[in-house]
């Protein structure tokens, strides 16, 4: 019986080391979602402006990180054929 399809290890290296790191890229941006999010209220609420102003800032930075990273992947899913 012939398999089903050839695949070169070469090609499942690259299919792992992606995914591994584009799993990492959008934890580790959401987590700095989360975290800019929570300091920037925490100073907020001690009357830091200017800290709580830099942690927003980073939780925006990194929301478009996420947000942009997930948009290529599924546009990438959804355009190879």
């Amino acid at each position: 019986m012939p398999p089903l399809a050839q695949v070169e290890l070469s090609h499942l290296v690259e299919v792992v080391c992606v995914s591994v790191a584009a799993g990492i890229f959008v934890t580790v941006a959401f987590s700095f979602v989360v975290l800019g999010t929570a300091r920037s209220a925490e100073a907020r609420r001690q009357g830091s402006s200017g800290t709580a102003l830099a942690f927003g800032v980073l939780a925006a930075v990194a929301l478009i990180a996420f947000a942009g990273a997930v948009v290529f992947g599924v546009n990438t899913m959804l355009t190879k054929g």
